[in-house]
């Protein structure tokens, strides 16, 4: 491995950092100015987990009064995916 200096940052001034850090205020102002920027964007993802949202609930709705069988399959289906996404990890 070798070292590159570069990546320590010590190349650059305190008054250069002073200009990326923001207080309260800045933060806010950048907040603002992102999510005006990227209002469609912000838009698109509420729309997308808002439908997703709706499917989950007309799905579990479909099993509302399925046999008990049912209710083990998916359960056993449920708990796998759970044990994959785990072991991914």
């Amino acid at each position: 491995y070798v070292h590159d200096e570069s990546e320590t940052l010590s190349d650059i001034d305190d008054e250069e950092v002073d200009l990326y850090i923001h207080d309260e205020e800045g933060k806010h102002i950048k907040k603002i100015l992102w999510e005006t920027t990227y209002r469609e964007y912000l838009e698109e993802q509420a729309a997308k987990e808002a439908a997703a949202a709706a499917s989950k609930k007309a799905f579990e709705a479909k099993f509302e009064n399925c046999s008990e069988d049912i209710l083990a399959a998916r359960e056993l289906a449920a708990s796998s995916t759970e044990a994959v996404a785990k072991s991914k990890k």
